[in-house]
């Protein structure tokens, strides 16, 4: 009897078959995903976020953003000597300001007689500053440097008038004046056109509105402010490289010996327009970042031009040099070189600088000689437009005796407020040396603005305010090579040494008058001059 056949399995031999194919598959399938990884190039990093690529930043150098491209020039390079060479932005760490308050809390209006403190002290405690001796520079963007803060500046548009089209327009004119700068940091007067006009004959150049060469110092310092005026600071921004660039360019210029502004080997030796606006300038970045690096060179500032003030209170256009035995301190004293000295000196004031008192009352007086009964004021007492009278000089006399202390309900303020008001902005205007134009417009801004709002008194802000914009706005080149500039012909300023650079950065600073300054704190500190009209 034959023993029945064993059935086969084929389960196990088959499951292991499979297992086998299996791992095989994996170890095949695993080694191609790795291979399909690209091994690093040397060279550039690659990275990749969310399927974007780019270089890696710390693979590149660093870019200046807005800058105008071209070489260097040889002749434009800080010399040796300069200070700028001894103020390398790397060697001292960049200070840290404190942070300020998103919404600042309004302080009291009248001093509290249980508060021995200045209203200026108790402003700036209530604006996060320190209770004892502060000042606008431990408040970057605040105090009498006004709202450019974080945070405040819409505070400012929205209480002084401003707006989007005020805005917009100054964003324009920003970036055109960042496109025609040069790349050693200056605003060349009789040259910027070179910039979108490459090759243009001298004929071209003057169609375009030229400055003077000898005002290269007091443009760039203009356009710098133009700058700081809309809280660009030199640390961060778009605008970040144009600031630094011009800061050290201004740094490069300041003599060793001195102080003042100009080199001796300059083919055009700048005036005291340039030295004054330099130094305001410089003292405006310093109130905005509180950088300690900026703090010696403004003194030494400070120092030259006080040192250089005529016996009268004054200054005039010729500059003192060192080893110039033929200068003389002026006998002329020019108003409106004058004006733009006080705004310096009482910026530096407010940076907690030392600013000799005595400068300060010479100045008082010679606003107070210079200041008729009416409230018109004379453009130079001798020489070069003697005793003309005209509403520019009339706005810088106000602007100037109220930060020295004049009281805003004094019989002068009063005469010459009224003045302001009947003679608005208006662009057809604008032709008139000493009347109705862009500098006229600039220092009536200032003082409408430091004039308004005061317990009952009256504000005629509001009224200037629609002016001005109406005549601004309209009239900033909107398009071409030209975009975001104003035309400087119909100007008699602009036309006689500033050009298109002087007419843009003075029409941007009246843009921004809304969260420039702010009038609480000029009223507190200029009351604290008070004496000086006693």
């Amino acid at each position: 009897m034959t023993r029945p056949r064993k059935r086969r399995d084929w389960t196990t031999p088959l499951l292991l078959t499979l297992s086998v194919h299996l791992m095989a598959f994996t170890l095949f399938i695993n080694h191609r995903l790795f291979t399909m990884f690209e091994q690093p190039r040397k060279g550039d990093h690659i990275t990749r976020f969310g399927g974007v690529e780019g270089v890696d930043p710390a693979d590149e150098k660093e870019k200046d953003e807005g800058a105008a491209p071209g070489p260097q020039a040889e002749e434009n390079q800080p010399s040796k000597a300069s200070v700028s060479e001894a103020l390398r932005e790397e060697q001292l760490p960049q200070p840290q300001p404190p942070a300020t308050p998103a919404r600042p809390v309004e302080g009291p209006s009248k001093p509290e007689t249980t508060d021995s403190r200045t209203l200026a002290e108790r402003l700036a405690a209530s604006h996060g500053g320190s209770t004892v001796g502060e000042s606008s520079v431990n408040l970057p963007g605040g105090g009498v440097t006004g709202m450019r803060g974080e945070g405040r500046r819409q505070d400012g548009l929205r209480k002084h008038g401003g707006g989007s089209d005020t805005e917009d327009a100054v964003e324009l004119g920003l970036a055109w004046l960042a496109k025609v700068q040069d790349h050693d940091g200056k605003w060349d007067s009789d040259g910027y056109m070179v910039h979108y006009m490459p090759g243009a004959t001298g004929n071209e150049r003057y169609d375009e509105g030229v400055g003077m060469a000898r005002n290269d110092v007091g443009i760039t310092a203009l356009c710098l402010l133009a700058f700081t005026g809309a809280g660009h600071d030199g640390r961060s921004g778009k605008y970040a490289a144009n600031v630094r660039k011009a800061r050290d360019w201004l740094l490069s210029r300041q003599r060793v010996e001195d102080g003042g502004f100009g080199l001796p080997t300059d083919t055009y030796r700048p005036t005291y327009y340039g030295v004054s606006l330099a130094t305001l300038a410089l003292c405006d970045l310093y109130l905005l970042t509180g950088d300690q690096k900026l703090r010696t060179p403004i003194q030494r500032a400070v120092y030259f031009l006080c040192d250089s003030q005529g016996d009268a209170g004054g200054w005039d256009y010729s500059q003192r040099y060192p080893g110039d035995d033929k200068w003389q301190r002026p006998e002329r004293n020019d108003l409106s070189i004058t004006g733009w000295a006080v705004l310096a000196l009482t910026a530096a004031r407010e940076a907690n600088l030392d600013v000799p008192q005595d400068a300060l009352r010479k100045a008082a007086e010679l606003f107070t000689q210079q200041t008729r009964k009416d409230g018109e004021a004379i453009y130079a007492n001798k020489g070069t437009r003697e005793h003309q009278r005209g509403m520019g000089m009339l706005a810088v006399s106000n602007v100037c005796r109220r930060l020295l202390g004049e009281d805003r309900e004094s019989e002068i303020q009063r005469k010459q407020r009224q003045r302001l008001d009947k003679l608005p902005p208006k662009w057809s205007e604008a032709n008139e040396l000493l009347g109705n134009n862009m500098y006229y417009w600039y220092y009536g801004s200032l003082a409408l603005m430091v004039g308004r709002d005061a317990e009952g008194g009256e504000d005629r802000w509001r009224k200037w305010n629609i002016e001005l914009k109406k005549t601004l706005l309209p009239h900033q080149v909107k398009s071409g090579p030209r975009r975001g500039s104003f035309d400087p012909y119909n100007d008699a300023w602009a036309k006689s040494g500033g050009g298109r650079l002087y007419s843009t950065a003075i029409c941007i600073l009246m843009l921004e008058i809304y969260y420039r300054y702010e009038p609480e704190y000029l009223r507190a500190h200029a009351k604290e001059l008070a004496k000086l009209w006693e």
